[in-house]
């Protein structure tokens, strides 16, 4: 892993205008999957902050929801309770890897 410094870290533009975030500076932040940044314009450039509100938890369920949801593609959608059901399963009968 990168460590930080003040050194400028150099960053790409995608087609969407996305760029990503170095996960050294991500942990440092504290910023998540699905958190949400403020962009402030300054004099000088851009300054990306976290946004407090973007950083309200969601459940274990919420979570697992949008991480399953790609996988589910070709089948039926899984709903936030079939979920929540497997979870206490999992808790229950114990997680296999």
């Amino acid at each position: 892993m990168r460590r930080i410094s003040k050194d400028p870290i150099k960053m790409k533009v995608f087609p969407k205008g996305q760029v990503v975030i170095p996960i050294a500076l991500r942990k440092k932040y504290s910023i998540n999957i699905g958190d949400q940044i403020h962009a402030v314009p300054e004099k000088n450039g851009i300054f990306l902050k976290p946004s407090q509100e973007g950083m309200i938890r969601e459940s274990l369920t919420e979570h697992l929801f949008g991480v399953f949801n790609i996988y589910a593609t070709a089948k039926s959608e899984l709903t936030k309770k079939d979920i929540s059901n497997a979870v206490k399963r999992g808790f229950t009968e114990g997680y296999r890897v």
